[in-house]
Formats: structure tokens, C-alpha cells, sequence
């Protein structure tokens, strides 16, 4: 009962010091990095770039509704009509209007526009659901760390445990029974710890696969 009850102060303190343990500035670096390398979070800044492209090429719509052209006619030309002639000699310039194009231009730029707005919106909600799930699992990873400490610390003091009992036993101080409880004890306790080992590689790789780097490397 005392074990226990030491073991349940063990956890409690190591929960209370995870907040002490977070690193803000590293976090910051972490959360910085997954907006510079996660693909997804890549694939929404380029759908807004697109979609900002798309404001200049809808707004040369207008340039197109006008067409210019000229006529040259050299001043020796012999004029077809001479009772109506259309043409006289030198430059003729004229500009057309294609009246729907032209009407039809500012509802093709309001439109690139709210598609841009629609896709600044989305990559911004994308930043703040990333930075979330970095920090969660930077929360994570704290937890399991101060988890794996915990267990490691726990087999090691089941095998010290345990030896000493064995010692007992060799001695005949201690019954098989007693010695054998403290050796499953030892064994479950080893079997603790590896799967500790196994939920912590598994939150690391979580993360670095957010940041696109490896933890070690990050400073």
C-alpha cells in the first residue's frame, strides 16, 4: 500500500512539472517549421498565390474588351471610289469595343477576389488547426518523456528488489512465493517501460513528421 501510494506521489509531481517543462521558445521553432515544411500546409499557400494570380488575369479582361488597329494608305494610293472614297491617304486609326466583355469584366474580378479572400481564409485556418496539433503533440511527447522516466525508474527499483529478495530466498529468508511475486512484479514493470518506450518513439515521429525535422536537430 505504500508503494503504491508513493508511486501514485511520483506521477502526480511529474504531471505537476510538465508545465514547468515546456519550452516556449522550442515550441515556437517547432510550430514554425511545420508552417515552413508541412506539404499540406505548402499546398494552401500555393491555392492562395493561384488564387491571387487569378485577380490580375481577370482584371486584363478589360484590356480585352478593346481593340485597336490602324489603316495605311501611302499618299500615291489610288483611291478605289474618287466620288465616295472611305479612305484617304496616310494612317487610319481605330479603337472597338466588345460591349459584353467589357460588362462582363467586374463581376470576373469581384469573383477572383473572393475566391482569393475565400483562399487567404482557409490557409489561415489551416495555420491555426497546424499550430494546434504541434503543440498537442509537443504536450504529448512531454508527457510520455516524464512517463518513460517514471517507468525506467520503476524497473530499476523492482530489480533491486527483487535481487535482494532473491538473495533472501538463497538464504531461505523469504518464501518461493514472495520472491516469485517480486520477480512478476519485475517483469511487468520491464513490460511497462518498453511500451512506454514504444508511445514516446511513436509521438517523436508524430512530430518530426510536422516539422519535417528530426528533434536532436532542432535547437
Amino acid at each position: 500500500m505504500i508503494c503504491v501510494l508513493l508511486l501514485l506521489a511520483v506521477l502526480v509531481k511529474a504531471q505537476d512539472d510538465i508545465i514547468s517543462q515546456i519550452n516556449t521558445p522550442l515550441l515556437q521553432k517547432y510550430i514554425d517549421l511545420a508552417k515552413q515544411n508541412y506539404p499540406k500546409r505548402q499546398m494552401f499557400k500555393s491555392s492562395e498565390l493561384s488564387a491571387k494570380a487569378k485577380i490580375g488575369i481577370a482584371s486584363s479582361t478589360y484590356l480585352e474588351a478593346f481593340n485597336a488597329s490602324y489603316f495605311y494608305r501611302p499618299d500615291n494610293g489610288t483611291i478605289i471610289d474618287s466620288t465616295n472614297p472611305y479612305s484617304i491617304n496616310g494612317f487610319q486609326f481605330g479603337v472597338y469595343l466588345n460591349l459584353g466583355i467589357f460588362l462582363r469584366a467586374p463581376s470576373l474580378v469581384k469573383q477572383a477576389k473572393e475566391e482569393y479572400k475565400a483562399a487567404v481564409f482557409q490557409s489561415k485556418e489551416y495555420d491555426i488547426l497546424l499550430e494546434s496539433e504541434v503543440r498537442q503533440k509537443y504536450y504529448e511527447y512531454l508527457q510520455l518523456f516524464n512517463d518513460l522516466k517514471i517507468k525506467t525508474q520503476a524497473l530499476t527499483d523492482s530489480k533491486a528488489a527483487s535481487d535482494g529478495l532473491r538473495y533472501k530466498f538463497e538464504k531461505g529468508e523469504v518464501s518461493l512465493d514472495v520472491y516469485s511475486k517480486a520477480k512478476a512484479i519485475t517483469s511487468l514493470a520491464g513490460s511497462e517501460k518498453l511500451l512506454a518506450e514504444l508511445n514516446l518513439l511513436k509521438v517523436k515521429d508524430s512530430l518530426e513528421a510536422l516539422i519535417g525535422e528530426k528533434l536532436e536537430n532542432v535547437k
